[in-house]
C-alpha cells in the first residue's frame, strides 16, 4: 500500500520476540507495506526518529522500556507525535487498554494476531495518517499565506473558513468566505450521500450530553476522511447524520460509502474494548442536479444544497432501515458509474416516493457486508431479481416460490423475508394493488 505521493507506507514493528516480527512482517509485506523492526523501546525511539514510520505496531511487555513507556515517549516527541500507535498485546483488561490510550495508543491488536484484523486496522490507519499528513501540509501552506497577508481580518477569515468547505467557495467562484453574499447560487450535477447511525436515539438516551458529544465527534472523525479522500465535501451534519456532496459524481460517492461501511467493524472493535455497544449505519446515494447557494438573512447566512435530488438521497438512506441493508443507491447513481461491475449490487425495488410521480428503481450495494451475507447475496442475486420482477408484475405466487427457495440455513438476507411477507399478504388478501398501496405509504 502506498501514500498519495506513491511511496510505500512504512510500518515499524516493535517486539522482543523474533517470531512475532517475522509473522507480522510477512503479512504486511504481502500487502505492499515497507516493514522495519526494533526489539526494544530504546531501539524503537531511535528507529522512529531515523526512519519516520507511518504506523507503529508496539508490543507491551518488553525488557527495558515497556510498551506504555515507549508509546508515551513517541507521542510526546514532536518529531514522532503524529505517528499512530497500535498496541499489540495479550492483555485484554479494560484497565490495560485505558492505560495504553493514555500513553498515546490509538488502537489495539490482541495476540495472537488475526491476519484479517491486522490488515484491516493497518489499512485504515494508513488512510487516516495520509489524510492527517495532507491536512498538516495544507495548514503549513495556509499559515505561510496568512503570514504574507497579515492582519487580524485574514486570521478571522481563516477561522470562519472551517465552517464553510473550500469546495463550496470554489463552486461559487469565490476567493474566500468574505466574498459570499445572500442569494449567491450555482446549479451543479453531482452525487449526494446521506449517512445515518441506526438506533441513534436509543443509544443517546443512555448517554449524558457530554458523552453524546464525545461519541459523535469520535464517530465523525473516523467517517469524514473517507469522504474527503474520495473528492467529496460535507454540506452539513444533522445530528448523527452526514450529508456530503461529490462534484466528480457517483464513483466518488460510492467509493466513500463502501470505505465508511468497511471501517465500521474496525470502529466497533475499538468500542468493544471499552464495553460499548456496536453501531450500524445506513447510507443512501443519488445523482442529480443541485442548487448550491447561500440562504438566510443578511445577519445570518449559511451555505446549503437544495433540490429534489437531495430529498431523494435522504429518503434512500431512510429506506436502508426498512430493507435491513446498509447501502442503497438510485438507478441514476448506478448508471452514472464508469464501471458498475466494480461493485456488488442487485436490483432491490421500484417504488414511488411521497410527492413523486415517477417511480424510482433502487439498488442495494453490498460490498461491505459481512462475508457470509455477501456470499449468499452473490449466489442468489439472479434469482432474487427475478423474484422482484415477478412481484412487480403481479405474479405473487411465482415470486413467493422463488423467495421460499432462496431461504436456507444461514441465509442472512432480510429483503428476502420482506418480499415473502409482501407476497403472502397479497395472495392472502387477493390483492392486485399491493404495489400501489405500498408506494402510497413511502
Amino acid at each position: 500500500m502506498s501514500k498519495n505521493g506513491g511511496a510505500p507506507i512504512r510500518v515499524l514493528l516493535v517486539d522482543d520476540e523474533e517470531s512475532n516480527i517475522v509473522t507480522v512482517g510477512s503479512i504486511l509485506r504481502s500487502q505492499g507495506y515497507t516493514v522495519f523492526a526494533a526489539k526494544s523501546g530504546e531501539d524503537a525511539m531511535a528507529a522512529a526518529a531515523r526512519g519516520q514510520p507511518d504506523i507503529v505496531l508496539l508490543d507491551v511487555q518488553m525488557p527495558g522500556m515497556n510498551g506504555y513507556e515507549t508509546a508515551r515517549s513517541l507521542s510526546t516527541n514532536e518529531q514522532t507525535s503524529s505517528i499512530p500507535i497500535v498496541m499489540v498485546t495479550g492483555l485484554t483488561g479494560l484497565e490495560d487498554r485505558v492505560r495504553a490510550l493514555r500513553a498515546g495508543a490509538v488502537d489495539f491488536l490482541t495476540k495472537p494476531v488475526d491476519p484479517e484484523e491486522l490488515r484491516a486496522k493497518v489499512a485504515s490507519l494508513a488512510r487516516l495518517k495520509g489524510y492527517n499528513d495532507e491536512m498538516r501540509r495544507r495548514q503549513v501552506e495556509t499559515h505561510k499565506e496568512l503570514a504574507s497577508k497579515g492582519g487580524q481580518l485574514q486570521a478571522a477569515l481563516d477561522t470562519f473558513a472551517r465552517f464553510v468547505p473550500l469546495e463550496f467557495l470554489q463552486a461559487l467562484n469565490k476567493a474566500d468566505i468574505a466574498d459570499l453574499k445572500l442569494g449567491d447560487h450555482v446549479k451543479l450535477d453531482l452525487a449526494i450521500l446521506f449517512s445515518d447511525i441506526r438506533s441513534f436515539t436509543a443509544l443517546s438516551e443512555k448517554m449524558t450530553p457530554e458523552q453524546n458529544f464525545g461519541f459523535l465527534n469520535s464517530y465523525l472523525r473516523r467517517m469524514n476522511p473517507f469522504i474527503w479522500e474520495n473528492d467529496g465535501f460535507i454540506d452539513k451534519y444533522i445530528g448523527d447524520a452526514i450529508m456530503a456532496l461529490f462534484p466528480k459524481g457517483a464513483d466518488s460517492a460510492l467509493s466513500a460509502a463502501v470505505a465508511m461501511l468497511a471501517h465500521i467493524p474496525v470502529y466497533n472493535s475499538h468500542r468493544a474494548s471499552f464495553g460499548y455497544a456496536p453501531i450500524r449505519i445506513g447510507v443512501g446515494i443519488h445523482s442529480g442536479s443541485v442548487m448550491l447557494g447561500v440562504i438566510g438573512h443578511e445577519r445570518f447566512m449559511q451555505g446549503t444544497a437544495i433540490s429534489d435530488a437531495v430529498n431523494l438521497a435522504s429518503r434512500l438512506q431512510d429506506l436502508t432501515r426498512e430493507y435491513g441493508v446498509s447501502l442503497i443507491v438510485s438507478s441514476h447513481a448506478l448508471f452514472d458509474l464508469a464501471d458498475p461491475n466494480r461493485f456488488d449490487y442487485r436490483f432491490l425495488d421500484k417504488l414511488k416516493l411521497r410527492g413523486k410521480e415517477e417511480a424510482v428503481s433502487v439498488y442495494e450495494v453490498f460490498n461491505s457486508d459481512e462475508a457470509r451475507s455477501k456470499e449468499v447475496k452473490r449466489k442468489t442475486r439472479e434469482e432474487f431479481e427475478k423474484g422482484v420482477y415477478d412481484f412487480h408484475g403481479g405474479r405473487f405466487q411465482e415470486a413467493l416460490t422463488r423467495f421460499d427457495e432462496m431461504r436456507g440455513e444461514g441465509n442472512l438476507d432480510p429483503p428476502v423475508e420482506i418480499y415473502r411477507r409482501r407476497c403472502a399478504r397479497a395472495i392472502r388478501l387477493g390483492a392486485t394493488d399491493e404495489i400501489d398501496a405500498r408506494n402510497r405509504s413511502l
